[in-house]
């Protein structure tokens, strides 16, 4: 049984076997759920008045690690392994940018891309996704140094 949309109304019933999918990249773009931008980058909205609107009483619409009884296992490991890793990332160089003249060309953003509607005419990457969401052609970047690294 899935909860129907309204508490008030009858569940929904799913046959034994039925295969049920989801799409994380959707379900995180979804306004009725994150808000009305949600389909731009902010991280912000994880510190502001949004964490508590959206996401507080709604833990279960951040889904890369899924929840409840299916949570990941490395969800704690995956957090401490990329947050060491940003910062060592940080402390090391002073500037990323973006370089997408060094990508093959068939991996860059169609050139109609540029007319398209939403987010896709201010995509810099083209993204791709097969288990999880990835950068096609790997995403090329400049960093310089820091003084002091």
């Amino acid at each position: 049984m899935l909860p129907a949309a309204n508490p008030l109304e009858k569940p929904i019933y799913v046959p034994p076997k039925t295969s049920v999918t989801y799409s994380v990249f959707i379900m995180h773009r979804r306004k009725d759920l994150w808000c009305p931008d949600a389909e731009e980058f902010d991280p912000d909205r994880f510190l502001d008045e949004r964490l508590h609107k959206y996401l507080i009483p709604k833990p279960f619409i951040f889904l890369p690690f899924n929840g409840g009884p299916r949570i990941c296992l490395g969800q704690q490991f995956a957090y401490n392994e990329m947050s060491f890793m940003l910062i060592r990332l940080l402390q090391t160089f002073s500037c990323i940018t973006l370089t997408p003249e060094a990508q093959h060309p068939d991996t860059r953003q169609p050139t109609e891309w540029a007319q398209a509607e939403g987010r896709k005419s201010r995509e810099r990457f083209r993204p791709k996704s097969h288990l999880t969401l990835y950068a096609d052609g790997g995403l090329w970047v400049r960093m310089n140094e820091a003084e002091n690294a």
